[in-house]
């Protein structure tokens, strides 16, 4: 973390790659229960609106708002509900790569306990730059030919023996 109590973990990687998938796979093991208290994801996508992703996350996190509250109250409501709370929060497919809107966004989360986490999954590298430092950030990537071949054929192949295995693995490399 750096001497800051919340780290980013940025999932970098072009559409389709399973940023979210990965993602979602973190924030349903039974582990984040035990380990986070407090949890919460909201898809943010290309129209950046600070507004709505706090408004979703007071909802994700059961705390009440007035609906038609300004953008500094609904900040302060979120404070209060992550202050001297380890949490996990997910900013599945962001798009915006402004500092500054950021830097606003993340004033709500600076309460938090020591070992808090913000996963963002995002297919801008610079978003991902603004957030946190290279180190951080995980890219992920198409997997190889090889990688490939192994789940198709574990999947495809594990209740038939071995000799029909032959014949339909040229087929399948094919």
């Amino acid at each position: 973390a750096n001497g800051d109590n919340i780290t980013v973990v940025p999932i970098v990687g072009m559409g389709g790659l399973g940023k979210t998938t990965l993602a979602r796979m973190v924030y349903k093991d039974f582990r984040v229960e035990v380990g986070f208290p407090t949890w919460a994801w909201v898809c943010v996508s290309e129209e950046y609106d600070a507004t709505k992703i706090t408004k979703e996350l007071l909802r994700e996190l059961n705390i009440s708002f007035v609906e038609d509250e300004n953008l500094f109250s609904l900040q302060v409501k979120l404070q209060v509900g992550l202050t001297k709370k380890k949490f996990l929060l997910v900013l599945d497919d962001v798009w915006n790569s402004n500092y500054n809107h950021w830097d606003n966004l993340r004033i709500p989360f600076k309460g938090g306990l020591q070992g808090s986490k913000i996963i963002v999954t995002t297919r801008n590298l610079s978003v991902a730059r603004m957030m946190c430092k290279e180190e951080s950030i995980h890219h992920l990537d198409f997997i190889s030919d090889e990688d490939c071949w192994f789940l198709f054929k574990k999947h495809t192949f594990e209740n038939r023996n071995d000799n029909q295995n032959l014949e339909l693995e040229k087929i399948g490399k094919k």
